[in-house]
């Protein structure tokens, strides 16, 4: 095989093990709640058993062949508008955060409004543009993204709505 598909098929079950641990994490056992600190905590009391849908977005260095950083996001509804709390980072050169019951999750800001709709983190120093996002829609289907940072620069992407 050649190398971009030994990275692609690389990409491919590092998102499907993403979306499975977010399920895990999200499971019956744990449910998210925004506190006006912008950090999400996992409640341990037990809930109905129903899956949290996630927004999974990755971003390509400057060539567009390999992904440079990928985020996965937890969403949930609040008052008929999604929370988007941040479930794990990972960045090209192997490292990964993970967010949960040990660490707080951040929650990102979503705003609608405008077009594209964007995602900022806590600090603002991230904004990811959702190209035609619709979260009525999850299943698997690719949508554009583009993230705008100064650590990252600015970086042409995708996105990607788990099923709930």
């Amino acid at each position: 095989m050649t190398k971009r598909t030994l990275v692609l098929a690389g990409l491919v079950l590092a998102g499907l093990l993403l979306v499975g641990l977010a399920a895990a994490v999200f499971g019956p056992k744990g449910r998210s709640e925004a506190p006006a600190s912008g950090v999400v905590r996992t409640d341990d009391a037990p809930q109905p058993s129903r899956k949290i849908p996630t927004l999974y977005c990755e971003f390509y260095n400057f060539v567009g062949r390999s992904p440079k950083v990928g985020f996965t996001f937890a969403v949930t509804d609040r008052d008929s508008r999604p929370d988007f709390a941040q479930v794990s980072q990972f960045e090209m050169d192997g490292s990964r955060a993970e967010f949960g019951r040990d660490t707080p999750r951040p929650a990102w800001a979503f705003d609608d409004a405008q077009v594209p709709a964007t995602l900022t983190s806590p600090d603002g120093a991230i904004v990811i543009n959702l190209y035609a996002y619709d979260r009525t829609k999850s299943g698997g289907a690719w949508f554009e993204a583009g993230l705008r940072s100064v650590q990252y620069l600015n970086l042409d992407g995708k996105c990607r709505q788990g099923a709930a």
